[in-house]
């Protein structure tokens, strides 16, 4: 039976065939494809039971693992997404039962997981985090993902629009509208995003600043945790960790003071961590 791993995002669908044993993807069955997330519901699901029946390969025999952005309801796999900016056309619908009708496969063999949960699963299994026994996980992007690790089993925190912090949450200081909006407010200037801030770092004292600010409230949400869940690793991707080069010595500076000292490590996998953790065993 073949194993596929798929990656949904709010604009992207990745899938691919994997090696679970080896902890590998098999490039040559790698499909992507962008989505519209203010399509219609068919444009949605027509674009991903495509990309998902590529990777496929023409076969109907498979189990198949979708990390997926919540809300959503992992087990039943009804779409929950509503006021997220995305895929609302879906709300209320069965994905695992539309997945089944559009593949010919049988529901039992599709599973859903949450992204962030899955991306921690697979540095842990196969990645970064693959020495240690207990991980937490933190994506940095358009918004904060966070999950743990322990016990061979990875779940997802939430801790990004759930945890308190200054006038807001965790994920309105540590997310890509937060470089943004923060760099408009000092400067008067508009940016796309974190990659083009990087581009202006060596000469932009104001960026500089920013990055700095962005370490310290990092480090602020990382130690208001780690008494509570211990980890001896903490992985981070997403798109900020591009720029890891810019925050990361001065957050490794802090972990280094815990007993055990707490290790700080950069995914490796990107991607690829997310099409196998959707298939790893929880």
């Amino acid at each position: 039976m073949k194993h596929i791993g798929v990656d949904i995002g709010g604009s992207h669908i990745t899938a691919a065939q994997v090696d679970l044993h080896k902890g590998e993807v098999l490039a040559a069955t790698l499909s992507r494809a962008k989505v519209h997330p203010h399509g219609t519901a068919e444009e949605i699901l027509g674009t991903w039971a495509n990309t998902i029946r590529e990777a496929l390969g023409g076969s109907v025999e498979g189990q198949i693992g979708i990390a997926m952005p919540g809300p959503f309801d992992y087990l039943t796999g009804i779409c929950l997404m509503k006021n997220v900016n995305k895929y609302e056309a879906l709300y209320g619908l069965n994905i695992k039962e539309e997945f089944s009708e559009r593949l010919g496969i049988a529901p039992e063999n599709i599973v859903f997981r949450n992204d962030s949960e899955a991306f921690l699963a697979g540095e842990m299994r196969f990645g970064a985090g693959k020495s240690f026994d207990r991980g937490m996980g933190i994506t940095l992007g358009t918004g904060l993902g966070t999950s743990i690790y322990e016990h061979n089993e990875a779940r997802d925190m939430a801790l990004g629009i759930n945890y308190p912090m200054l006038e807001g949450v965790a994920e309105d200081y540590i997310s890509t509208r937060w470089f943004v909006s923060t760099y408009q407010l000092k400067t008067q200037k508009s940016v796309e995003g974190v990659k083009q801030l990087v581009q202006l770092y060596s000469s932009d004292e104001a960026v500089r600043e920013l990055f700095e600010d962005f370490g310290q409230n990092l480090s602020s949400f990382v130690h208001g945790f780690i008494k509570q869940f211990t980890p001896e690793v903490i992985v981070i991707g997403g798109n900020i960790a591009n720029a890891s080069e810019k925050f990361f010595p001065n957050l490794s500076q802090q972990l280094s003071e815990y007993q055990p000292p707490i290790q700080l490590r950069k995914a490796i996998l990107n991607e690829e961590a997310a099409l196998l953790g959707a298939l790893s065993n929880k």
